[in-house]
């Protein structure tokens, strides 16, 4: 969880305070981090062995029937809410996503949501300098709407992402089906996210769980930590690392600090740690240890 975009760490920020999103499967990049490549799980006319094609069968619907059979049987009922809505703006020093550097050098990141009756809409867009021959410019736009409601003490949120790839030719748009679940014990929140792609490789599925803690240190100053590991099937490692089988692929751990000086913003300087955990997937990538570090600066309505 800890280099997962801000939309996605406020999604279990959210989780864990019972209020109430990880992209899709992505590409390898080249070293100047924007001549994305997509990569098909399978060849058209190759042979896929029967195991795989039942697994490949039965990931999709099954996370399908888990978003739907989330919404509408969850026991409490849907509460009216007030409307909400925010935006922030993330300095990083390198985007990476699910054990990936996607860049080499510093992004920006803005995103903002708005929330109402269980319901919220998060736009995202990353911002690379420039590197080598790559220009400056936005290279992607993530839009996700998610719903959650509670069930007893176990919070849930399925979503839907739709991911566009401006100014990369080679980078088609794909989209993602999720379903987050989350359960508060104390001030530790326990989470696990689900995540199937639906378009640009369908069925590669990633998944993800962890805890999380979060706690006033002083007034207006709150620390977040948290970690998490995660795995993806042989559709989602031959997409992205090449190998094709399933692994438990990565542990991830971050820390966070938010000021909010009278409610008026807040600031998030933020320090995250991935680690490759799967020899394949290590010697796949040049970096199979990655750390990050940034700041946020927000406001919530």
């Amino acid at each position: 969880m800890s280099l997962m975009r801000l939309s996605d760490r406020r999604l279990w920020r959210r989780l864990a305070a019972g209020v109430g999103g990880d992209p899709p499967s992505r590409f390898v990049t080249s070293a100047a981090g924007l001549a994305i490549r997509p990569e098909p799980c399978v060849m058209p006319g190759s042979y896929v062995p029967r195991e795989e094609r039942r697994h490949r069968g039965v990931t999709i619907p099954f996370v399908v029937w888990l978003c739907v059979g989330a919404s509408v049987f969850c026991s409490s009922s849907l509460t009216a809410s007030e409307l909400s809505f925010g935006a922030e703006l993330d300095g990083n020093s390198r985007y990476v996503w699910r054990g990936l550097a996607l860049n080499d050098g510093p992004v920006l990141q803005p995103s903002a949501w708005v929330s109402l009756a269980g319901f919220t809409v998060t736009p995202w867009a990353n911002f690379a300098f420039r590197e080598d021959e790559a220009p400056a410019g936005f290279n992607e736009l993530d839009v996700t709407l998610d719903f959650s409601r509670d069930m007893s003490d176990l919070t849930v949120t399925p979503s839907f992402s739709a991911y566009l790839y401006p100014n990369q030719a080679d980078a088609p748009p794909t989209g993602e089906l999720a379903l987050a679940l989350s359960c508060a014990v104390g001030p530790v929140c326990i989470c696990t996210d689900h995540s199937v792609d639906l378009l640009a490789t369908p069925g590669a599925y990633f998944g993800d769980a962890g805890l999380s803690f979060e706690s006033d240190l002083v007034p207006d100053l709150t620390v977040e930590a948290s970690a998490s590991a995660g795995w993806g099937s042989a559709c989602f490692n031959e997409a992205n690392f090449e190998v094709s089988r399933a692994a438990l692929c990565l542990g991830e751990a971050d820390l966070a600090l938010t000021w909010s000086p009278g409610g008026l913003f807040y600031l998030r300087p933020h320090a995250a740690l991935s680690v490759l955990l799967d020899r394949e997937l290590r010697a796949a990538v040049p970096n199979p240890v990655l750390i990050t570090g940034g700041l946020v600066v927000g406001r919530e309505f």
